[in-house]
């Protein structure tokens, strides 16, 4: 029984996993406005984001899911991670955000790019693994987590070179609503898909 478990994931989660990939889309498209409101356009650059944006998305969409799923028996601290979720993840990238910091500040950025992509990977997967496993208590949603801040660091490609600009630094700070709206919109549209597939099923 276990094994057929397995291979058939619960409609929660395949309506968690679908949200993600609607909304990581969604979020690239967010993105370029924000970019291009506070930077420059980078529409033509936009496309090739995409498949990462899906990534990215489903990524989350596991995540809430695992998060909420450690959270069963609290229902207020689930409902408030659900709502939160965006602000969260968001906040799982200041880590690495600080270490770019300190590099430009200190001269040493651009000095070993290998070992500073490496750094902030690490530092991105930690901070989520960190952050999920202290709110669970529970590895899979540390796991979840850790790979989520990992796929968003990358489709990002890295931390926002903060101290570059006042601009760069708005820039940042946009992303904090962006990814709280999108992380919101995979709580609702997961809850409206899981319906429709346990009505279904």
């Amino acid at each position: 029984m276990p094994e057929t478990s397995a291979l058939h994931p619960s409609p929660s989660l395949i309506a968690f996993l679908a949200a993600g990939a609607l909304t990581g889309v969604v979020g690239v498209v967010l993105f370029g406005l924000i970019h291009a409101a506070i930077i420059v356009p980078i529409w033509t650059a936009l496309l090739g984001g995409i498949p990462f944006g899906l990534v990215s998305g489903v990524a989350m969409g596991w995540a809430l899911y695992e998060l909420r799923r450690g959270l069963h028996s609290r229902p207020r601290a689930r409902a408030i991670t659900t709502w939160a979720f965006g602000a969260l993840l968001w906040a799982t990238l200041i880590p690495m955000t600080l270490l770019g910091i300190t590099l430009r500040a200190t001269g040493v950025h651009g000095q070993d790019d290998t070992s500073e992509v490496v750094s902030e990977c690490l530092l991105a997967v930690g901070a989520g693994g960190a952050a999920g496993r202290l709110i669970t208590g529970r590895w899979r949603a540390a796991l979840a987590l850790g790979a989520t801040s990992l796929a968003v660091t990358l489709t990002q490609a890295g931390p926002i070179p903060v101290m570059n600009s006042a601009r760069a630094a708005w820039l940042f700070a946009a992303l904090m609503v962006v990814y709280l709206g999108c992380g919101m919109a995979v709580g609702l549209v997961a809850s409206l898909l899981s319906g429709r597939l346990r009505s279904t099923a």
